[in-house]
């Protein structure tokens, strides 16, 4: 996954990628539970996804988002799989960092 986050060092993509990740959380209806973007690191990052996905997985507001940022449940079970020793709640941070990450990445590649 590191190696996916190398773009966010290019010139505005950082910038994008929050817009991003502000406009899929306010669309789900869940921008109370945006995580915090100002991180140095990689694993704040996660940490910061992970802390959201804790706090959104009562009720339907963790399905609406993941289906906003376009996971499908073969996506989730897949990386589950790959990853069986890890929380499932640190894999849907993980595809979420990586997906909205692709959807900033088509943007620019199609614009």
């Amino acid at each position: 996954m590191a190696e996916d986050l190398i773009l966010l060092e290019k010139p505005g993509w950082l910038e994008k990628f929050k817009a991003q990740v502000h406009k899929d959380f306010e669309l789900a209806g869940v921008l109370e539970y945006l995580p915090f973007l100002d991180t140095t690191t990689l694993e704040e990052l996660q940490q910061s996804f992970y802390r959201s996905v804790l706090a959104l997985e009562t009720g339907h507001s963790l399905k609406n988002l993941l289906y906003r940022i376009d996971l499908t449940e073969k996506q989730i079970g897949a990386a589950a799989r790959e990853q069986p020793g890890k929380p499932l709640q640190l894999v849907l941070a993980e595809l979420m960092i990586k997906r909205i990450l692709q959807k900033v990445v088509l943007k620019e590649r199609y614009k």
